[in-house]
């Protein structure tokens, strides 16, 4: 009865060591990943802070959230428990002091809580007729950029342009002053006025940074041309679609003119012309381009009996302007005319010999269509911080076309999309895609997947991209790091997937790395260290099922038989043994040389 008696103490303490041990890791559970902050968020001392607010332009950018495209900044100081009230009022700058024609009650201001570097305390842009800019210019617009620093004893004071570094023009105490201009070539021009202090600190501060469009009346330029042939049933070649890059375009009103390298009339076709903003192109098809219907005058039957090879060149026009040309040379060929006779069998040798046995080769590339494209990834900056403005980049991704061979008349080398995970913490910048450096729409184009604190992007446009042999195809994108962002080096990765079978799958994923740190300027030994991609507590899901899995184990040995099972298998052995006597010599000294004599009673008998 006794012994009996043991066993369920036994049992029962068996019960509560293991569910204070799940009870304990719960609640661990719990407050790693609930109740955790970020370090600082809790029990900072109040200090003085510097705050700000910024004027943008709707007809520039309608949301804040970039300050690169404000045109003014007002900065102020408050205590860091305390509401931000700077003041931005459109109203104190008159109508004719502004080179935009937004209605004064649509200008809107936005809020900066805290900006770390106001060394920098302002910048002002103005247009040869002393207008201030406020995001947008004309290509033949000179820019006088005027920044203003807290300080004149710093030192190498310079204006970077599109990341080239340039002196100011003059130097007038704290204030700085540069006259920027022809922009040909530009779809943008970044300025930042920076200098150093005596020490060599660099004077970063996104008060006097700013980003200004340049104004055209058409959007984009023609970038690339592809023609794709099939082979008719007479033999002859015809060309099945015909497909021009040109971006995102404001207008719908395009007219194309064929040119040929032959002597043949010009062709101008003025319907039949789809234009997809999600792939970034315009196309013509089989049916369209042989009907006369589509064209001023002729139709492409004017190349029914050409043979040999031809290049095209296609001129696009948006609202019967020019926006530029691009060509392509195709090979027109007739199967009825190059087939030949076939030769009389000759005479069999006297001796036939067995043919050796030769092994199966793989097809060829000209059997088994297949793509031999390379990706690879790059990033505009090499380390990151949490906090702006250092924590940008651009990511550019270069796809090539490695073939050497002619591709197939009815496969030619295309992209279906391309996926790109970034590392843990940074998300993905909307409408910041540039395909073949032309802004694309992420609308039926840009799909963001998040899992946990990552996000995947898919670049998928609504029929493939066509890559031409030799050619190569880019997107870039912007990208912030964020808060949730871990220390470390980061691998990002970027996958493509090609229509055909790639001839060598590993050259279609390539990576970049990039560091998040405190201060990029002093990067230490453990911040260079690689991080994981992602973590597998990253996910609530995953969280969620953990805290399933320990509640199931827990209610399994309080309640079903294998628990008493599992318990009594714990209770006899030896580490269990050596952990009660342990428990019993610190809590109960008593109990522990009891135990100690009835245990040791067996071996004396």
């Amino acid at each position: 009865m006794e012994r009996s008696e043991r066993k369920t103490k036994n049992t029962l303490n068996a019960l509560m060591v293991i569910g204070g041990i799940l009870l304990v890791g719960l609640v661990l559970a719990v407050v790693y990943f609930y109740l955790i902050k970020e370090k600082g968020e809790e029990g900072e001392e109040l200090r003085d802070i510097t705050c700000g607010c910024y004027m943008i332009d709707p007809a520039i950018t309608s949301e804040c959230g970039d300050p690169k495209r404000a045109f003014l900044f007002n900065l102020n100081t408050v205590s860091s428990d305390e509401v931000c009230n700077a003041n931005c009022d459109i109203n104190d700058v008159a109508d004719n002091l502004l080179n935009s024609t937004t209605p004064r009650e649509s200008y809107k201001s936005c809020t900066l809580r805290n900006i770390p570097d106001t060394r920098c305390e302002n910048m002002i842009l103005r247009d040869q007729n002393d207008k201030i800019i406020t995001g947008r210019v004309q290509p033949e617009d000179i820019i006088t950029a005027e920044a203003t620093f807290d300080k004149s004893t710093y030192k190498d004071y310079s204006f970077s342009i599109n990341n080239i570094t340039e002196p100011p023009d003059r130097i007038d105490g704290n204030k700085i002053i540069k006259e920027i201009s022809n922009f040909e070539g530009l779809t943008s021009i970044e300025i930042l006025a920076t200098a150093q202090t005596e020490q060599g600190e660099p004077i970063v501060t996104i008060v006097c940074r700013r980003v200004v469009e340049l104004e055209s009346s058409i959007s984009s330029a023609v970038t690339g041309m592809t023609a794709l042939t099939e082979q008719q049933a007479d033999g002859k070649t015809k060309i099945s679609k015909i497909l021009i890059s040109v971006g995102a375009l404001e207008s719908e009103n395009i007219k194309i003119t064929f040119s040929f390298s032959s002597g043949y009339p010009t062709l101008t076709a003025e319907d039949g012309i789809i234009y997809e903003a999600a792939r970034g192109g315009i196309s013509m098809s089989k049916l369209d381009l042989y009907d006369e219907a589509y064209f001023s005058q002729n139709s492409f039957n004017i190349l029914n009996n050409h043979v040999g090879e031809l290049e095209i060149t296609a001129e696009v026009f948006v609202n019967n302007q020019s926006i530029g040309t691009a060509n392509t040379k195709v090979t027109f060929r007739d199967i009825s005319s190059e087939l030949e006779e076939p030769e009389e069998p000759k005479e069999p040798p006297a001796i036939v010999e067995k043919p050796p046995v030769v092994k199966d080769e793989p097809p060829t590339s000209s059997e088994v269509a297949s793509s031999n494209f390379t990706v690879s990834k790059a990033s505009s900056q090499s380390c990151l911080e949490r906090v702006s403005p250092n924590n940008s980049t651009t990511f550019t991704i270069t796809v090539t076309n490695n073939r050497t061979e002619v591709a197939s008349d009815t496969t030619p080398d295309e992209i279906q999309f391309i996926k790109d995970k970034l590392p843990i913490g940074f998300v993905y910048t909307p409408e910041s895609t540039l395909i073949n450096g032309t802004a694309s729409p992420d609308s039926g184009l840009v799909t963001v997947t998040s899992i946990g604190n990552t996000q995947e992007i898919m670049w998928k446009p609504s029929s493939s991209w066509i890559v031409e042999q030799g050619k190569t195809f880019t997107i870039s994108f912007d990208s912030t790091v964020t808060s949730n962002s871990v220390t470390g080096q980061h691998n990002n990765e970027v996958i493509v997937n090609p229509k055909e079978v790639p001839l060598h799958p590993n050259s279609l994923r390539s990576q970049t790395q990039i560091i998040v740190a405190q201060d990029c300027e002093n990067i230490t030994d453990e911040e260079r260290k690689d991080v994981p991609a992602t973590g597998i507590f990253d996910s609530f899901t995953s969280r969620i099922l953990l805290g399933v899995i320990l509640l199931i184990i827990g209610w399994t040995i309080y309640v079903r038989p294998e628990g008493n099972t599992l318990s009594k298998y714990i209770i006899n052995t030896k580490t269990y043994s050596t952990f009660e006597m342990i428990k019993y010599k610190i809590t109960n000294p008593k109990r522990y040389f009891e135990e100690k004599i009835i245990r040791k009673k067996p071996k004396e008998s």
